[in-house]
């Protein structure tokens, strides 16, 4: 655990060093956030669509209780909807790493938007004013299966948006209501961030059913599915996009705990990098 902080501790510190001088010109000032993803940005669209319990430590951190996120605390969308600039995010996140009960060490917040509702969760009074969040766990890119986590692909949730913009709309032409301060202002849809963080389960996945070549075989049909869902997206206004990139899956707990039982396969953070398959397919990707 020293070594993994300490490794963070630097990377970050030099990452923050770089980006300082451009923290003026870089910002997340936008009036709404839209996020699609899985379980890295779901704030509870699976739970709420599924039915789904969440049991501790999930939540035990930062909300100290289940909160709909697959975490102990809080995810980088949570960082994101609530940073106003770059810096400030990454130094956020740089607390967040070093302090595994993400305590603040006196840094404040930039309070610009609020955490993300998810589109699903439809108690307690949900507030969409300044964005939505279409993620649930155990999505992908790729059209669910009958044997899928989630039924919320990728598809799925462009057209949740859809339904979701369209239905805001209807609302905002009916001059007697009172739902301003609950739903986006019409031209936030334009002005918005549109945020991604999927497609990790359809490669992560893939290593337990296919054989390496089948699962490179697939990233063009990927890629073709999340471009179709960007474009439509893009037809309907959007312009301003982040897009995360998978991470390394030799990273991810379920390969470690599979593939990375020998202390000798793993890298100076943990990760396993010495599965042939994995290291080939994150290449692919990532190029």
């Amino acid at each position: 655990m020293a070594s993994f902080v300490g490794t963070h501790f630097l990377a970050i510190s030099a990452v923050l060093s770089m980006v300082l001088s451009l923290s003026s010109a870089v910002d997340f000032n936008y009036p709404a956030a839209f996020n699609f993803g899985d379980s890295n940005s779901d704030t509870g669209g699976l739970i709420a669509g599924l039915g789904v319990e969440l049991n501790p430590p999930n939540g035990k951190t930062y909300f100290k209780k289940p909160s709909g996120r697959f975490c102990n605390g809080r995810l980088i969308v949570d960082f994101l909807s609530k940073s106003r600039s770059l810096y400030v995010l990454l130094q956020d996140l740089f607390f967040w790493l070093v302090d595994s009960e993400n305590l603040r060490f006196g840094v404040v917040d930039a309070m610009d938007l609020p955490f993300l509702n998810s589109y699903l969760d439809s108690i307690g009074r949900p507030n969409f004013r300044r964005g939505c969040n279409f993620a649930a766990a155990g999505s992908t890119v790729l059209p669910a299966t009958a044997s899928a986590v989630s039924p919320f692909s990728f598809g799925v949730q462009v057209a949740q948006f859809f339904r979701f913009k369209e239905r805001v709309l209807e609302l905002l032409a009916n001059k007697g209501h009172k739902l301003d301060k609950y739903i986006p202002a019409e031209d936030f849809f334009n002005q918005g961030l549109y945020m991604f963080d999927i497609g990790q389960n359809d490669l992560a996945v893939a290593f337990y059913s296919k054989t390496e070549v089948q699962v490179v075989a697939s990233i063009p049909t990927i890629l073709l599915e999340f471009e179709t869902g960007i474009k439509k997206l893009y037809d309907q206004g959007a312009r301003r996009f982040w897009i995360h990139n998978t991470g390394p899956l030799g990273c991810l707990p379920q390969n470690i705990a599979v593939f990375g039982k020998d202390p000798s396969k793993l890298d100076e953070l943990g990760c396993d990098s010495k599965v042939p398959p994995q290291c080939a397919v994150d290449m692919e990707v990532h190029h």
